[in-house]
């Protein structure tokens, strides 16, 4: 039987939340997190609730003029959180 050599505590936690997926949730909460970092106060102010789901961050927006306006913003809002994040989380956003 072969012995293996010591790993590092952090790289052996490090993989272990890699394999379970647990990585790509602490990202969707950090991206949630992001969102209401960059918002001016009038558009959180409309903004009702936002969450992310594989890659597609949802935002329930109770102004319909806002909702159109971020609609047409969708991809400048998607860079700015990911650069926020400074790695691509947010593949899409959702205004609803």
């Amino acid at each position: 039987m072969r012995s293996r050599s010591p790993q590092r505590l952090g790289d052996v936690l490090g993989e272990l939340i890699r394999r379970s997926g647990i990585s790509r949730r602490l990202d969707e909460t950090r991206a949630v997190e992001a969102w209401d970092a960059i918002i001016n106060q009038p558009l959180r102010a409309v903004t009702e609730k936002v969450w992310v789901r594989n890659g597609t961050m949802f935002v329930k927006i109770t102004n319909s003029t806002w909702r159109h306006e971020l609609h047409l913003e969708q991809q400048a809002w998607c860079d700015r959180i990911n650069g926020h994040l400074g790695k691509k989380v947010v593949k899409s956003i959702e205004f609803r």
